[in-house]
Formats: structure tokens, sequence, C-alpha cells
């Protein structure tokens, strides 16, 4: 499996495990300006952007290391065009989706919560 496959195997088991939480998925891989989208989902009333990350056992940083702050700043470009273009008007966040795959082939799926928290910018009221 190259490396493109196994990322969008990655978003095709993040999609699957926010299912089992009761999210509604909207859509995926998304263009927002110059960046993409993976995953947009409802998570109850609120309007959820997830950012997955995968990674197998063994790579030096684990999946959800990945996201440093200029990549979270460029999510929230891309999030705040997207809410833009479709008049979203509500609470969104946006959460990193960490897929973790061992020597196996087994997965596991974190989610880690509003990953901008006290970026402005994060909330539309």
């Amino acid at each position: 499996m190259n490396h493109l496959e196994f990322g969008w195997d990655g978003e095709r088991l993040a999609a699957a495990y926010l299912g089992r939480l009761g999210w509604r998925i909207l859509d995926r891989n998304v263009r927002a300006g110059r960046g993409e989208l993976d995953i947009i989902a409802m998570d109850g009333n609120e309007l959820v952007i997830v950012e997955v990350r995968s990674r197998r056992i063994g790579k030096l940083s684990p999946s959800e290391t990945t996201v440093g702050p200029r990549k979270i700043r460029h999510l929230l470009k891309s999030a705040r065009i997207y809410v833009e273009r479709t008049a979203y008007r509500g609470n969104w966040r946006i959460d990193v989706a960490a897929v973790t795959v061992d020597a196996s082939g087994n997965s596991r799926v974190e989610l880690f919560s509003d990953v901008t928290m006290g970026m402005e910018g994060g909330y539309m009221r």
C-alpha cells in the first residue's frame, strides 16, 4: 500500500469511527482555498472539521503530534472559507483524528477535540 492509499484508508477508518460515535458525515476531501478538509461532520448541532493523520507504529512521532501551529493556521483558513462558502451559522471546531496502525495491520483511532482552542477565530457565533 503506497502513502496515498494509506492516507485514504486512514480517512475511511476515521469516518467509520465518527459514524459509530453518532456523528453525521457531511463531506470528505473538500477543497477550501488552498487547503483540503479531510472530513466535515456534525457532532450533534456543531459542525466539526476533522483533520486525519495516519501513522504506522515505529514512526518517530505519533500521528497527533504532526499537527503543529502552522498546520492549525492553515486548517483555520480553510475552515473559515468553508464556513463562509456554505453560509453555516453556528458553532464549529476543528478536531484531529489520529489513526495508528500496528505491524499486524490493526488500527486504532483517537480523537483530539477542538485543537484550535485559544486561537482566534475557531468559532463563529
